[in-house]
């Protein structure tokens, strides 16, 4: 259960989960007049995802994410007339418009190292040039052109244009990106991911790495805030964040403006759009009349790794879902609906739909007892913690298993399904521990030296537990026998995802975001050096609400959720105050 670090930050922050509707909040926010949206026009028409949006006020450069790569596509204002830029590159994404708009700041990832390299693209067409040996996950330029910000895992780093010089002057808690210099090229915001908690939030840091601190700690979504730039006067930092719309329980990604007079220094942001699109990936125009923005209608494809063939097919056609979940059996699954999440049961072929939930509440990672009578899921509502419910597997009325405070979550059937572990967060006592509910004497137990673990996997075997530390760097590993606990796998932090055992309880395998290619690796049990079972490729991945899902069909193969939403470009024309 963690936020991944996708280049389409929109959809990221456009799944996760928000507590609470918080209208009464943002209503009294902002002191004074809002921008004021006065039209929006559709650009694009042409079905590609795309992200990252740059502008140079003649044309517009977006990144669309076809089948296999990323191109960079230029479309012409005022009208929509639109071209793929040429680049001896395979895959590449654009990054920033140089000041002087005669060229672009683009990534490709190198084959030969897999990480992703900085170049610069000449407009509108030219031979392409090394930014020094830089590399990393994000970078765009000083106002003046003369500096790079870029930002590599979760280190903040400066350097000239030309690559030299470059050193880190901030390491923050979590994954960096999103980074922009202040107009001035005094300060810089970058947006960090926290990977523990499943949020992004602004933070701002002075260009020698004095001064570091988080934006908006006291708004109420400032956990769900990312990716801001400024506008052209200065007058305005624009921002993406989630909220939920509490008629329908989804979440909307909606645009902000941060006031940056010193005399508004006290004031919130204020509201730009309302849905019900979300929208993100935001560039202002030079004139300051209005804004260009990635507009969002979310769908996806459950699709499963076909081995022998070397890629993904589409579980059952048509299925908009995540979080599946086998019966043991392998006749049935129980899955999360895309994008109301409703919890709904079926055969194992998609026939014999039945919807278990409402859109009440937002469900997430079913799982079958082993008798294939129950369901034991996490839910949450307006309160916007997590709790764990069961329900029949026919249908009928759920029940909330453990009416305290905090949230509860990963729930795991013991082999004889007598007993039910989870992880647990508790707000208001000891942080996250994980724990066992005893069905038969409804008893709650904590295991021995789990506090500060969390993401909980319970072996088919039953006698061993997997777990996460808080930095996300540990996986732990717990034997029933001895009681203790050993680190079992030190990774950098994101490595290890969405834990699963194999069917024989001799391996953990685990999603890995970070160390190089996307890839599905796997340790064993004994061992402690992880191994690679496949690269994922350019498949690209939907958030969910609690980061990038997979797991395991009846059959062996892994299964993942394809994003495959509909992403257009729109020309917002606003009236600020």
């Amino acid at each position: 259960m963690k936020a991944r670090i996708s280049l389409s930050i929109l959809t990221i922050v456009g799944s996760l989960i928000l507590g609470g509707t918080l209208r009464s909040e943002l209503r009294g926010a902002a002191n004074g007049p809002a921008p004021r949206v006065t039209a929006i026009k559709q650009v694009t028409n042409d079905g590609y995802r795309k992200t990252n949006l740059l502008s140079d006020d003649s044309n517009l450069f977006v990144t669309e994410l076809r089948a296999a790569n990323r191109v960079i596509a230029k479309v012409a204002l005022p009208g929509s007339e639109r071209l793929v830029l040429p680049s001896p590159f395979s895959s590449l994404q654009a990054l920033d418009v140089s000041p002087d708009r005669s060229k672009l700041l683009i990534s490709s990832t190198s084959t030969n190292s897999g990480e992703s390299e900085f170049w610069t693209l000449p407009i509108p067409s030219g031979k392409p040039a090394r930014v020094g040996d830089l590399g990393g996950r994000d970078a765009s330029w000083s106002a003046d052109g003369k500096q790079l910000v870029f930002a590599k895992e979760s280190g903040l780093f400066i350097a000239k244009a030309d690559g030299s010089e470059a050193h880190k002057i901030y390491t923050a808690t979590g994954s960096v990106f999103a980074e922009h210099f202040s107009p001035d090229g005094q300060r810089i915001r970058f947006t960090v991911s926290d990977m523990e908690h499943n949020s992004t939030s602004l933070w701002e840091v002075g260009h020698d790495g004095a001064n570091a601190h988080a934006l908006l700690s006291d708004w109420a979504l400032s956990a769900l805030a990312c990716c801001g730039s400024w506008t052209a006067d200065t007058k305005y930092y624009i921002f993406q964040a989630g909220k939920t719309i509490s008629s329908t329980n989804l979440v909307v990604t909606s645009l902000w403006a941060l006031p940056e007079s010193a005399s508004q220094a006290n004031t919130a942001p204020m509201q730009i759009t309302t849905g019900p699109m979300s929208f993100g990936s935001a560039f202002p125009a030079r004139d300051n009349t209005k804004i260009w923005a990635i507009g969002v209608q979310p769908t996806v494809e459950v699709v499963k790794y076909e081995a022998k063939k070397k890629q993904f097919a589409p579980l059952i056609a048509g299925l908009s879902a995540t979080d599946v979940d086998y019966s043991n059996d392998g006749k049935w699954i129980a899955y999360v609906a895309i994008p109301d999440g409703t919890l709904w049961r079926a055969r194992a072929d998609g026939s014999q739909r039945l919807q278990l939930t409402t859109a009440s509440e937002r469900a997430a990672l079913p799982h079958w007892s082993p008798d294939g009578k129950q369901i034991a899921y996490a839910n949450t509502k307006a309160s916007g913690l997590w709790k764990l419910s069961l329900i029949s597997s026919n249908g009928g009325d759920s029940h909330e298993m453990l009416p305290e405070t905090g949230s509860q979550i990963d729930a795991n059937w013991s082999p004889d399904g007598q007993q039910l572990m989870f992880g647990e967060f508790n707000r208001d006592q000891s942080g996250l521990k994980v724990r066992i509910l005893n069905f038969k004497n409804r008893e709650i137990t904590t295991i021995p030296g789990s506090n500060g673990l969390f993401s909980p996997r319970w072996s088919p075997d039953g006698k061993y537990i997997a777990a996460l530390s808080p930095n996300g760097t540990d996986l732990m590993l717990f034997e029933f026998n001895t009681q203790k606990w050993i680190t079992w796998l030190r990774e950098p932090a994101g490595s290890v995802s969405y834990p699963t055992w194999s069917a024989d309880s001799r391996y953990l395998y685990f999603d890995d975001f970070v160390t190089g290619a996307e890839a599905i690796r796997r340790v064993k049990v004994g061992g402690n050096e992880p191994e690679l079972v496949f690269e994922l490729g350019n498949l690209e991945r939907y958030p969910g609400a609690l980061g990038p899902w997979f797991g395991r069909a009846a059959d062996g193969s892994w299964m993942f959720v394809r994003d495959r939403s509909t992403q257009e470009v729109y020309q917002l024309s606003l009236e600020f105050p």
